[in-house]
């Protein structure tokens, strides 16, 4: 059964495999809408300005980027394409995981985060002034925290606000591993958020793919000035 909820990205391709249109999440949506008098939720409606238009029933594929990680692949056909819209009917008994299930993908950042305390052994600490602290990478399940002074222990608990956005998220983040450069310093924590809900899920993933599109956007224009 095709998970509308789940997906935060879509590519359009021919059955060659040739790129037709890919979007994010805010520019397509699932309306329901009735074929013959019956009533349908699988077919992807895409939004935008000056697009290709291709023939009604033509075979596509409609490969699903997923909240967790997967690309789900399914065959589907065209149903609708102007400039403006392009409707494709999803044939939800048809889906292929691409690749071996990921379930976090994780991506390389410089943003900023506040620890405003942690947990040790059952204890709780807050600090007196707020540690301003930089993710070196992150994902839905985690983040890469570079070293700090003091530093922290392996199993602590840290309590850190991360700005998506317009909304903050407050996370509670398991420090997993300290990391080591080769001469013994301390390069970081990997860490594992423990308190992921839906709504947290959906902004971690979001940016996530933020940083994906604006990391490609910067290789593209180096590849042009070149």
């Amino acid at each position: 059964m095709l998970d509308t909820t789940g997906i935060v990205k879509v590519r359009i391709t021919g059955l060659d495999g040739r790129l037709m249109l890919e979007t994010d999440s805010e520019h397509f949506s699932f309306p329901r809408v009735f074929v013959h008098d019956v009533p349908v939720n699988n077919i992807i409606m895409i939004k935008g300005k000056d697009m290709p238009e291709y023939d009604a029933d033509l075979g596509v594929y409609v490969i699903a980027y997923m909240k967790n990680g997967d690309r789900i692949r399914y065959m589907g056909r065209v149903k609708m394409s102007l400039d403006n819209q392009l409707n494709v009917q999803i044939r939800d008994d048809t889906s292929t995981i691409m690749e071996e299930r990921r379930k976090y993908f994780k991506v390389k950042s410089d943003l900023r985060c506040v620890i405003s305390g942690y947990e040790r052994d059952g204890m709780a600490f807050e600090l007196e002034s707020p540690m301003l602290a930089t993710i070196k990478n992150v994902s839905i399940g985690g983040v890469f925290i570079e070293g700090t002074d003091p530093p922290f222990r392996k199993d602590d608990l840290l309590l850190l606000n991360l700005k998506v956005e317009h909304e903050i998220i407050s996370a509670v983040a398991k420090v997993l591993r300290l990391q080591l450069y080769y001469d013994g310093r301390l390069e970081g924590y990997g860490c594992e958020f423990t308190n992921v809900d839906k709504k947290m899920e959906g902004l971690l993933a979001k940016l996530v793919y933020n940083i994906q599109l604006q990391q490609r956007q910067e290789k593209q224009d180096k590849n042009f000035r070149r």
